[in-house]
């Protein structure tokens, strides 16, 4: 196993331990004065996480530590860590953090169930496709990553204007996504109607 795949692996396994830290600062908060040890501590896991996907991507690339088994597991790791940061700190009732918008927790868990349902469409009428990741998504997922970051650290209003341009972004790029799904589709015969002979 390559260190890169390692360093992904580390990742996932960080993910459980990052929303731990957080539920327990929150819980700390509950019983009165908020034990900050706990937030500075899933602060530290968060930026671990988010700079080992760096890490890894650099080793793949520059020192031939490219796998089968690291291909398919880093977007897994990245998409894991971004959702479960997403519902805890979107979705579950916290006392002690400021919760994301309801629209930019829907509108980023939204984009990546459509974009992974159409890919499955893609795929089961074309069969060999690759789809490259477009700009928008990378800095989308990048400004996302940004308000995560934000609401760990409490910097008040820049949340909000981090999460708009970062769901303006996903809106953008799952339109493009979308269009190239159906134009594929389109070339290949699959949108048209079927015919009776």
């Amino acid at each position: 196993m390559t260190w890169a795949t390692r360093i992904t692996i580390l990742r996932i396994v960080l993910v459980p331990v990052f929303v731990t830290l957080v539920l327990t600062y929150d819980d700390t908060g509950r019983a009165g004065r908020p034990e900050e040890g706990w937030r500075y501590a899933a602060i530290a896991v968060f930026f671990i996480a988010s700079l080992s996907d760096l890490l890894d991507g650099y080793l793949a690339r520059h020192w031939n530590q490219r796998s089968a088994l690291g291909a398919l597991l880093d977007p897994i790791a990245d998409k894991l860590l971004m959702l479960a940061a997403l519902v805890t700190l979107g979705v579950v009732p916290l006392d002690r953090l400021r919760s994301f918008p309801v629209w930019f927790t829907a509108t980023i868990i939204s984009r990546d169930a459509l974009l992974l349902g159409g890919y499955f469409i893609v795929r089961h009428f074309l069969h060999q496709v690759e789809i490259r990741p477009h700009w928008t998504g990378k800095v989308s997922t990048f400004f996302v990553f940004l308000a995560i970051a934000a609401v760990l650290l409490q910097l008040g209003p820049a949340i909000f204007w981090l999460c708009a341009v970062g769901a303006g972004f996903a809106l953008v790029g799952t339109v493009i996504y979308v269009r190239k799904g159906l134009s594929l589709l389109g070339h290949a015969g699959h949108t048209g109607p079927i015919s009776d002979k």
